[in-house]
């Protein structure tokens, strides 16, 4: 009896008990009636399939991975407290233990693999034209995933509140320091050599200058000059005003996987109702905020409303919060977003908040 002499219903179950994707491609590619029942399987299955296939079809691994399930993953994160615990240990533990939590959690189509690889074909080798920092690839997929990850603290710039909290400002700064390890953010942040993890003693011939490469991203192909430039094409941009138009380029560029359509020609008009949103979010978000007369004042409206004593200021970005991570410098800013309200951080803020970084989560008290 032949394979594809089996019940249709026996035959769309064989793909679970398949090891990668290239298993996938080869059944199907059997009969067309294996790739009718097999060409299509479910979305459960399929994020596990190709991280067994990462290192081939899917590179940089883990992170372009990462990059295409992180808002399923943060979704998820933010509707509980044991939740929140759980991401928290998996960043703590590096990218491949983020990418097993996501498999867990997250589900991918077939489409979505074939999306996949036309952000790897297109937009993401172009990094490598235009930078000199050490990965190129990785260090755009990291910006990636930061806007997909903590895009609920970003949306709160533009988004009306919803019944789910970010994700606190420990495990987004955790994120930056296990999963885009770099040697002089552990010498920052006060790492002995004990608490050095396990995982960046046994990177032998990755990058572990990490943030660096990041920073070093930041002032070449990920300028803010880049995005605004992008930006300036589009009609709307005209009609925003004046002293909305810096937290308008700021949410644009963190909006995620949507930021690689700004690398491909045609991308910004592509986005034009996203950006319209943004637009309007910023100006009515504007009017609300009027009542606050200092952004010190508007971040502690913002601490105690999102339950994160951590949050310094409303606007986060990638470029503050490396600032932090790689060079102990809560207050940097490069000019182009709100500022933090230096008023607001005590004199051993950064000190107690490099403690918590360095220490294991903990699950909060039910009572």
């Amino acid at each position: 009896m032949s394979l594809d002499a089996l019940p249709p219903e026996l035959l769309m179950h064989l793909p679970e008990h398949l090891h990668s994707l290239e298993d996938l491609y080869s059944l199907f590619s059997t009969s067309r009636t294996l790739y009718r029942t097999c060409g299509n399987p479910s979305p459960k299955s399929i994020p596990r399939l190709a991280a067994n296939s990462g290192r081939v079809f899917f590179r940089p691994h883990p992170h372009l991975l990462i990059a295409f399930t992180a808002r399923q993953l943060a979704d998820w994160a933010v509707t509980s407290s044991e939740r929140r615990y759980q991401l928290e240990l998996a960043i703590q533990g590096g990218v491949e233990k983020l990418l097993e939590l996501a498999l867990e959690v997250a589900e991918l189509s077939m489409d979505d693999i074939r999306k996949i690889h036309l952000y790897k074909n297109d937009p993401v080798p172009r990094a490598n034209r235009t930078t000199v920092c050490n990965d190129p690839e990785t260090a755009l997929l990291s910006w990636v995933i930061y806007g997909e990850l903590f895009h609920h603290s970003h949306e709160l710039t533009y988004l009306p509140f919803t019944r789910h909290k970010p994700l606190s400002s420990i495990i987004r700064y955790k994120w930056f320091v296990y999963c885009m390890p770099d040697v002089n953010s552990f010498d920052y942040q006060s790492f002995s050599k004990e608490e050095i993890p396990q995982f960046f003693h046994d990177m032998l011939n990755e990058d572990k200058f990490q943030q660096l490469s990041m920073d070093e991203a930041l002032r070449g192909f990920l300028t803010t000059g880049r995005w605004r430039s992008r930006l300036e094409t589009s009609p709307l941009y005209e009609t925003i005003p004046d002293e909305d138009r810096k937290l308008f380029v700021s949410s644009a560029k963190h909006m995620g996987l949507k930021i690689l359509e700004f690398i491909i020609d045609g991308g910004v008009e592509k986005l034009a109702a996203d950006l319209e949103l943004v637009s309007k979010g910023i100006r009515q978000r504007r009017l609300e905020n009027a009542a606050h007369k200092s952004t010190g004042e508007l971040s502690q409206h913002l601490r105690k409303a999102v339950g994160d004593p951590w949050l310094l200021s409303p606007f986060i970005t990638l470029y503050s919060d490396l600032g932090f991570t790689l060079w102990d410098n809560l207050t940097r800013a490069n000019g182009d977003e709100s500022d933090y309200d230096e008023s607001d951080i005590a004199d051993d803020y950064e000190a107690r908040l490099s403690k918590l970084i360095r220490s294991p989560p903990q699950r909060e008290n039910p009572a």
